[in-house]
């Protein structure tokens, strides 16, 4: 029987903190992607392995965290992480920061896997998604994804973004969680050091590669802020959600 979860017990690290010394954004978000990829490559499903065995990869589709509290430089935390079983063509992968035994933020990514080749989505069952786990059906987040409508106008435009070899990952498009840099950079530091989220939820359209050119769009609700990336095609990149 495979491990069906992954704790990491760490330290909040200096480079890790905003101007504020807190956890930023990024760096919770950072920190469960590298979760999974460790617990996955325990799993032998990893992208390496997956890539292998099956000529397929990982791709997120969505993401949503919520914070209770955002622990601080120094402080000791744990790191848990737990998949769930495939549903048709996508996996759901739960996440929580722990801080005094008392969860500081939960998260939930939905996953999918593409062809390697042709990047179209595989059903998980035609790949080597291990099937003798006893999966855990505690939900670190209850909250079904939310569905995101375009009505973005230019007034809504922010900056444009250069995709730099720096942001590109092991699937050759930029990694997931340089889209969060790119929300908030649309926010000076002061109004950063002025906010606590309490909720971020990001859905994953298309892929943006090295040298592509995306324009990130803000728009301020009764709710929050809600973002939108496009690509030079006119696509949508990335659709968000900061309360």
């Amino acid at each position: 029987m495979k491990n069906n979860e992954y704790i990491l017990n760490t330290t909040v690290l200096s480079g890790q903190c905003d101007s504020l010394m807190r956890l930023r954004t990024e760096a919770a978000f950072m920190a469960f992607q590298d979760v999974a990829s460790r617990h996955a490559t325990l799993l032998d499903i990893d992208d390496y392995s997956l890539l292998e065995k099956d000529n397929a990869l990982w791709v997120v589709s969505k993401t949503k965290i919520k914070i209770n509290e955002l622990p601080l430089w120094n402080d000791e935390i744990t790191i848990r992480t737990w998949p769930m079983g495939a549903e048709g063509v996508r996996c759901n992968r739960c996440y929580q920061i722990i801080k005094d035994n008392n969860v500081a933020i939960n998260g939930i990514t939905e996953w999918v896997i593409i062809d390697a080749e042709t990047r179209m989505l595989r059903k998980v069952e035609t790949t080597s998604y291990p099937k003798d786990i006893d999966w855990i059906t505690e939900k670190s987040i209850e909250e079904r994804f939310r569905r995101f409508r375009d009505d973005f106008t230019e007034e809504d435009f922010v900056y444009k973004r250069l995709v730099r070899s720096g942001d590109i990952d092991v699937t050759h498009h930029t990694n997931n969680v340089t889209y969060i840099t790119m929300l908030l950079d649309t926010f000076t530091v002061k109004e950063l050091e002025s906010k606590r989220w309490e909720d971020i939820e990001v859905s994953y359209l298309n892929e943006s590669l090295e040298g592509e050119t995306l324009s990130i769009y803000r728009k301020k609700t009764d709710e929050g802020y809600l973002f939108k990336i496009k690509k030079e095609d006119g696509k949508n990149a990335v659709m968000a959600f900061l309360r």
